[in-house]
């Protein structure tokens, strides 16, 4: 992984204006060797992970890029079309941003060198306004001007003019049926010990985080055993936990220590707050940043560079609450008798009348047009917030639609599978998978979000991956063995709710006495109503704190950027 900054220009050095060339390369290829056979008459003897991903775009053009599987992201110069090209992989795991100004474009891996190369100080409100509601918004940063690199796709930049090219694409056509479910539970754990081996192809040691939960045990387990076989490279694995007092977490976390025969480093949030008021990201708003540093503190201690995580494991593994839409499925096929069977199933789960489950899924199986977008953007059942205050300004939350910031690629799947295409969807537009600030450095990499095995769990049905009552079905056949006993038997994990209210209410409480908050001079919220939740939110009373969690974030992110405080982290590095 790239270490250094490096920013570039069109006007670059004299052995790159013969040829293409490989102006900036960030990342990992996975699948190197199918490569390496697949583009040797064009690799000219070099073999390195930059030169195969010069080697697809010359032969391919920027539709190559799709065949680059693996956490990267690229920067070619093509004098031939006087142009620069920039791409992510689909994830958009390896952050890459770029601005363009007066015919030339700059471009980092690190969003604060960038903004002090281009000396960008304005907010973009448009950026801003999409944090307050969703905690991020696509394709754009805080700064006027600077954007980061779409997850899949291409940003050609030649003089003035910029195009994004879409080289991959939201599996919504495809899908897998096989009589024998079996053969689902052998693919998904063929492809699961892969996403894991590919990432432990390094010599040094590995910190892997777990919390007690099923997909981050997963990833430490099958990881655990790789190492001891001798199926990867990396001799040493040792996992960072996050633990407060009461967690209903850790004793699962110590099981699973245990049963690898691990080491564990646990990081408590009463000395370790999620939140804190100097530390809320630097270049963006970020939360997690002093826990996150903590983790970078750890990997520096056991010399680690890679950092696996159990991220994306809920969504492909189906673990759902309520996933009655697809009732919709029988519907669409006018089997009535096994949507009437479905629907009942759900409706004893949810515990609401049979009628509704029908009634939703019947909505469901109209064509998308006639379809509320509502039906399948809703929170799961098991997170519904009770209000769903915003406390945004008046007129702000109609200019800031979802449907308006995100793709509706995932409108064109089957009914039955678009809350699936709809989370995936925004993870990536949100760029939720790459990086925090503090674990830059790292190989921060996730197996859950290898392409392959993300391919495959969107083309099952959901039902194999959960029914009524059983939710990772599939994942629970193909992966039980890497749990022990007492984790098998696990239904749910605990949730950060009593880190969160433990760091957000001291918080609350300062910014109830500010003279000034910077979101309502800058007409994003509205005063009254945030006064009023942040008072809830200190008596510990009902706020909708999930969004006000975002208000707060980039409220203190803006005092800080104002009065340019050094954050912690940075004064420790430095």
């Amino acid at each position: 992984m790239n270490t250094q900054v490096e920013l570039n220009r069109l006007n670059t050095s004299d052995d790159c204006k013969e040829r293409s060339c490989v102006l900036a390369w960030d990342g990992r290829l996975d699948n190197r060797n199918e490569l390496l056979l697949l583009l040797k008459d064009s690799l000219r003897g070099d073999s390195t992970s930059a030169a195969i991903a010069l080697a697809a775009y010359e032969r391919w053009g920027m539709n190559g890029f799709v065949h680059l599987i693996g956490d990267w992201s690229v920067v070619i110069r093509d004098p031939a079309n006087r142009s620069v090209v920039l791409a992510s992989d689909f994830a958009g795991v390896r952050a890459l941003y770029y601005c363009v100004q007066a015919g030339r474009v700059r471009w980092s891996s690190r969003l604060q060198s960038l903004v002090k190369e281009t000396g960008i100080p304005e907010l973009d409100d448009q950026y801003a306004q999409a944090f307050l509601l969703f905690g991020g918004c696509p394709n754009r940063t805080p700064y006027q001007g600077i954007y980061s690199v779409p997850p899949g796709h291409a940003v050609w930049v030649s003089g003035g003019e910029t195009k994004l090219h879409r080289f991959w694409s939201l599996p919504v056509g495809d899908e897998i049926r096989y009589q024998d479910e079996r053969r689902y539970a052998e693919q998904l754990r063929a492809l699961f010990q892969e996403a894991v081996s590919v990432r432990l192809q390094t010599e040094l040691p590995v910190l892997a985080e777990l919390s007690g939960g099923l997909d981050s045990s997963s990833v430490v387990s099958m990881a655990s055993h790789l190492i001891r076989s001798g199926g990867a490279r990396a001799t040493r694995l040792t996992s960072v936990s996050y633990v407060w007092k009461n967690s209903l977490d850790e004793p699962f976390i110590r099981e699973m220590e245990s049963f690898c025969g691990i080491e564990g480093v646990h990081v408590s949030t009463q000395d370790v707050p999620i939140i804190a008021e100097g530390q809320v990201g630097h270049a963006r708003p970020e939360a997690f940043q002093p826990l996150r540093a903590s983790v970078a503190s750890v990997a520096s201690t056991v010399g680690a560079a890679t950092v696996l995580t159990g991220q994306n494991g809920d969504l492909v593994m189906g673990n759902w609450f309520d996933d009655s839409l697809q009732v919709a499925a029988s519907l669409r096929r006018v089997r009535v008798r096994r949507a009437c069977k479905d629907a009942l199933a759900w409706s004893k789960i949810l515990r609401i009348p049979v009628y509704r489950v029908l009634w939703r899924a019947a909505q469901a199986a109209l064509p998308p047009a006639l379809t509320p977008a509502a039906i399948y953007t809703a929170p799961d059942g098991s997170y519904v917030p009770r209000n769903t205050e915003t406390s945004l300004a008046p007129g702000l939350q109609d200019r800031t639609e979802a449907g308006a910031l995100f793709s509706s690629a995932w409108m064109q799947t089957p009914p039955e599978r678009r809350r699936y295409f709809y989370a995936l969807s925004l993870m990536l537009e949100l760029r939720i998978l790459q990086p925090p600030e503090p674990l830059q450095h790292l190989d921060y990499t996730h197996p859950f979000a290898h392409r392959p095995l993300v391919e495959l769990l969107m083309a099952v049905p959901p039902d194999v991956l959960c029914r009524p009552g059983e939710p990772r079905r599939l994942m629970r056949s193909a992966l039980a063995d890497l749990w022990p006993a007492r984790l098998r038997a696990r239904r749910s994990k605990g949730v950060f709710n009593a880190p969160w209210h433990e760091a957000l209410r001291p918080l609350a409480r300062n910014l109830l006495n500010a003279r000034r908050l910077h979101l309502v001079d800058q007409g994003f919220v509205d005063r009254a109503s945030v006064l009023s939740r942040l008072q809830r939110l200190s008596a510990g009373l009902d706020c909708n704190e999930h969004q006000l969690r975002n208000i707060i974030l980039l409220e203190l992110w803006l005092r800080n950027r104002a009065e340019n405080k050094p954050l912690a982290a940075e004064q420790n590095a430095a």
